[in-house]
């Protein structure tokens, strides 16, 4: 190509990222015209080396675009990995509320806290991860992609790995659940037909389920959940996390059930009844139930009949009470009882920490007269007693401590608790709230009992 004095107004630009390069070529004069080797000369000469668009220098020859920026290179750009993961071949959580059927009432086999494998099942399935390519800018610098990383191997119990880590299946037939970032495979106590005489009573490390019913006179203890697809009789029934009674309880003021997870049943009668989570049922029927959260009672003929039942986050029903007035009392929020004991164990550790104040300002003494006369009081009787006072009071206070925190907790949790009546409440129901007493006198429907300003008032259920 001839010189030209607009050769010198050509410019190359390169976006901030050095992905893009833009060709500025001035209209060429009669001292000279533009060659397909020549743009790509003035490009080198500016270092794009890397995804030359040959169309598109081409084009600017071919339609003459002068005096304007073109797009003449593109870089290549990274493929950016993937990590490895996990496939899952199991849900890994449990319906925990009973599913309301068409007509308001709860279906109570909808509720599954177990779900179960068997020994060889594949449980999950490990992904390896896939390696990115880098890409290259159009200066021909590498850029980098992201690399896939790799994934721990699953922890937990129950299952074994493939020889490439790939592939988890279970050991045992059981339940498996997560917890946090472990599978744990769990077994199983299982009975076939009814826990009677035949079975006698069951103690188990884990989950216990019952295909039948549960006679009377038995004792189920699980530090998992227990399970029961009949009717439970007077019974005593102890869980580490939830009770499911499908058939629901006949008591008969024999009956216990303790858990610290939640409560689910088709009915309750005549049982003593206490847990950490919430308690549901269609009926109670004169129980005595005690609930860190709530006691519900769904169903459009849900009924709470006589009895004593109290809960720290309120109560939920369709009914309570009935037209024979069967006295029935009702506690809601943490009660005069949890308050008390509160304020008494804040008194009480209070009290231990002024005593174990003293008890370091003797221990301190000994401790200044062994440097002043050089001699060892470790085996003196006064310090040795000293110091078991210590040990006593320090491991109470830690106790009391404990105990204050779960209290504080429980009242916590009690502010703005309310009993919900969707139906009707009839005379003979004592509604409590904290320290608030109410007497049902007249029938009052859809309502809600509250606490303002230590009195119990009402207003109309949402």
């Amino acid at each position: 190509m001839p010189a030209s004095d607009n050769m010198n107004k050509t410019s190359v630009r390169v976006s901030l990222n050095g992905m893009e390069a833009f060709l500025y070529l001035p209209a060429p004069d009669a001292a000279g015209e533009y060659t397909i080797q020549l743009l790509k000369v003035i490009l080198a000469q500016s270092g794009i080396i890397n995804g030359l668009i040959d169309d598109a220098i081409a084009g600017i020859l071919e339609r003459e675009l002068y005096n304007q920026e073109v797009l003449v290179a593109r870089g290549t750009e990274p493929v950016d990995g993937i990590d490895g993961y996990y496939e899952y071949m199991f849900q890994g959580h449990t319906d925990s509320k009973p599913m309301i059927r068409d007509d308001g009432s709860a279906d109570y086999w909808s509720v599954n806290s177990i779900e179960q494998v068997t020994a060889g099942q594949v449980i999950a399935v490990y992904h390896p991860p896939i390696q990115g390519t880098d890409g290259m800018d159009v200066r021909g610098k590498a850029v980098m992609a992201k690399r896939g990383k790799e994934q721990p191997m699953l922890k937990g119990k129950g299952f074994k790995r493939s020889e490439d880590n790939c592939i988890y299946t279970a050991e045992i037939d059981g339940k498996i659940e997560s917890q946090n970032d472990r599978v744990v495979i769990l077994p199983i106590y299982e009975v076939s037909g009814d826990a009677d005489v035949s079975v006698g009573n069951i103690d188990f490390r884990g989950d216990v389920v019952i295909h039948g019913n549960v006679e009377n006179g038995i004792s189920i203890k699980a530090s998992g959940t227990i399970t029961i697809d009949g009717t439970a009789e007077a019974c005593n029934l102890e869980a580490g996390k939830d009770i499911i009674l499908r058939g629901g309880m006949l008591g008969g003021n024999k009956a216990s059930v303790i858990t610290r997870g939640n409560i689910f049943a088709k009915f309750f009668e005549n049982t003593a009844i206490e847990a950490d989570g919430s308690v549901q049922a269609d009926v109670f029927m004169n129980c005595r139930i005690k609930s860190k959260e709530k006691v519900v009672v769904k169903g459009n003929r849900g009924s709470i009949i006589g009895g004593e039942i109290s809960a720290v986050q309120g109560v939920e029903s369709y009914s309570i009470g009935n037209d024979a007035e069967t006295k029935t009392v009702i506690y809601a929020g943490a009660g005069t009882g949890i308050s008390q004991r509160l304020a008494l164990l804040q008194k009480k550790v209070a009290a231990t920490k002024e005593e174990l104040g003293k008890i370091e300002e003797g221990l301190a003494k000994f401790k200044m007269l062994e440097t002043q006369r050089g001699t060892s009081y470790a085996n003196d009787p006064r310090r040795v007693a000293l110091l078991r006072i210590r040990i006593r009071d320090m491991a109470v206070i830690a106790e009391d401590e404990a105990e204050i925190k779960k209290l504080e907790q429980l009242v916590a949790r009690s502010k703005g608790a309310v009993i919900t009546v969707s139906d009707r409440v009839y005379p003979g129901v004592f509604i409590n709230i904290d320290s608030s007493r109410l007497i049902v006198k007249n029938i009052a429907a859809n309502v809600e009992f509250y606490l303002l300003e230590d009195s119990i008032r009402t207003r109309t259920a949402k």
